[in-house]
């Protein structure tokens, strides 16, 4: 699908805004990146407006040369960006549409203030936020919910929600604004980690960056430290005496950035369980040092107690792992398909998962992982997605005008 307005004869011009667009976070962050190479690659004029911790906008900065970053200011807790509300009412009036991305952040807020007062399209994607009503019951939540997100939902020309389950969410939450589902997809350079010969060199790589993962069958956890993505556990159940004997020869990777302090946690329950040397802590991984563990891995966990529709899950179909995971990713498409173990959130669901996916033979986790990819590369595909992303756009842009 061209990238070109109706009947316009120029590319389409989109501002993307958002609050999370390090790496690090997570994510969205690198929905947000994607969403960027995969319209600008459709032909589309999109510009990135995003926050950062001034701290880390050089190396931002260098991900996103074209982008316009600023910095976090106070309240540091609303993702408030010093002079992006004056940017965007300056830069709107020359573009199609804004989408924003996330939903409870200053930098949603200032993008639909802008959209709505220089009369554009607004489309939001919320990330999974009104997912649970749990992540906006709290009293300064709800207080902020009435007097700016409702209003804001209600005069949003769509709400991108990445799976059913979130539309579905979405409208008992009471959003009244259109929703189209579109979801996350994979890209080229990840799918190829999945092919042989190429798998045997990342390996090489991940051994030489990480000694300790030298012989071992490498289980994967690829995301924040925090408990709300089901860290603690996944370090229960990998204590668990049960599986002792299934767990010999294998190594727990927990790759990503501390969230909330969790890490500490994290550290000291491993050593408190006796996993020292059965457990190990990378940090945050991006490009190539991502790919290499991807590529080194046998096996792959997500234990979250929530998901919109997780990135890393998707990354270690594209490379062809075999995985376990909660039934709150909402993703049993994958199990269905043969891809994956699907299991209830908790230590005794992941207990039984991981027990599951360790006891078959490595033949066996590679059929499952072929599986996965092979959902990844026929239902995520970039372009598919971009096409998707592009009649949301025009349809948003020929209702609005």
């Amino acid at each position: 699908m061209a990238g070109e307005t109706t009947g316009g004869g120029r590319p389409l011009r989109v501002i993307v805004v958002s609050a999370v667009i390090d790496p690090e976070l997570g994510g969205p962050a690198t929905v947000v990146g994607q969403h960027l190479r995969a319209l600008r690659r459709a032909g589309v004029e999109a510009t990135l407006f995003g926050v950062a911790d001034a701290a880390r906008l050089p190396v931002l900065r260098g991900l996103y040369p074209e982008a316009r970053l600023f910095p976090f200011a106070f309240p540091g807790r609303w993702f408030r960006g010093a002079g992006l509300e004056a940017a965007l009412m300056a830069a709107v009036p020359e573009c199609d549409l804004i989408h924003a991305h996330m939903l409870w952040d200053h930098a949603v807020w200032a993008a639909w203030r802008a959209a709505d007062k220089r009369r554009r399209p607004f489309v939001v994607t919320p990330h999974g936020s009104l997912m649970e009503p749990w992540r906006y019951q709290s009293w300064h939540k709800r207080l902020y919910r009435r007097l700016v997100v409702d209003p804001m939902l209600a005069r949003t020309a769509c709400v991108h929600v990445l799976t059913p389950h979130e539309a579905l969410a979405c409208g008992q939450a009471g959003v009244s604004a259109p929703l189209r589902v579109v979801p996350n997809f994979v890209e080229e350079e990840t799918l190829a980690i999945g092919v042989a010969e190429n798998r045997i060199g990342l390996a090489r790589r991940a051994v030489a960056r990480w000694p300790e993962l030298a012989g071992r069958e490498v289980l994967l956890y690829l995301g924040r430290l925090w408990e709300g993505k089901g860290v603690m556990d996944l370090l229960e159940a990998w204590a668990n005496p049960s599986g002792h004997s299934r767990r010999q020869g294998w190594l727990l990777v927990l790759a990503g950035a501390d969230y909330k302090g969790c890490r500490a946690r994290v550290e000291r329950r491993i050593r408190a369980a006796d996993l020292t040397g059965k457990v190990i802590l990378t940090g945050p991984v991006q490009g190539a040092d991502k790919a290499a563990l991807l590529a080194c891995a046998s096996g792959f966990v997500q234990p979250s107690h929530s998901e919109g529709l997780s990135m890393a899950l998707l990354e270690a179909m594209a490379a062809g792992l075999a995985a376990v995971f909660t039934q709150e990713c909402h993703f049993s498409e994958l199990a269905q398909a043969g891809g994956g173990i699907e299991v209830s959130m908790g230590e005794e669901g992941i207990t039984r998962g991981l027990e599951a996916l360790l006891a078959m033979s490595p033949q066996e986790r590679a059929r499952m992982g072929e599986a996965a990819r092979d959902l990844a590369r026929n239902r995520f595909s970039m372009n598919g997605i971009a096409s998707e992303l592009l009649f949301l756009y025009n349809e948003c842009i020929k209702k609005f005008n």
